[in-house]
């Protein structure tokens, strides 16, 4: 049982650690962004406006409204902090039964703390038009899709 829980505690090391060391520029760029705007409202106050100014800001190359780069399959490749991820009619029921749901939503993975498990910016959800950090499990997800983009 010790090997078990050492090989555990090893993967979740080397994954989380693997995944901080080797974040691209523009990515750093947009957390950079992020870590700026924290409780402040980001242009209307949209969702949106978040992902699009940190991007500029970055100095990435999107297409609006929502090609915000390179497409990444999360089951496949490895997600970073600074990825964009793009919510259309997602639910969420974690174990407990509370629930998150996001009809369509932008945000901006700004940690990842394990395979699909991450700490998003985000504004204009719940009410607070200012960017804020929410937990999200996307192991969990009862319907909709998502998709992730890497900056370019």
């Amino acid at each position: 049982m010790k090997a078990f829980v050492l090989i555990v505690a090893s993967f979740a090391f080397v994954y989380t650690n693997q995944t901080n060391e080797n974040i691209p520029e523009t990515n750093k760029k947009i957390i950079a962004f992020c870590d700026k705007q924290m409780g402040k409202k980001v242009g209307k106050g949209e969702c949106w406006d978040l992902a699009a100014s940190a991007l500029n800001d970055a100095g990435a190359k999107w297409t609006s409204p929502y090609e915000f780069g390179k497409e990444v399959n999360d089951k496949k490749e490895t997600v970073f902090p600074g990825d964009i991820i793009q919510f259309d009619g997602v639910n969420l029921v974690y174990p407990d039964k509370s629930w998150k749901g996001f009809a369509k939503h932008t945000a901006i993975i700004y940690k990842v703390l394990n395979k699909g498990e991450y700490s998003i910016a985000e504004q204009n959800s719940n009410g607070k038009r200012f960017v804020i950090i929410s937990d999200i499990n996307l192991n969990y997800i009862k319907k909709g899709k998502y998709q992730i983009y890497r900056p370019q």
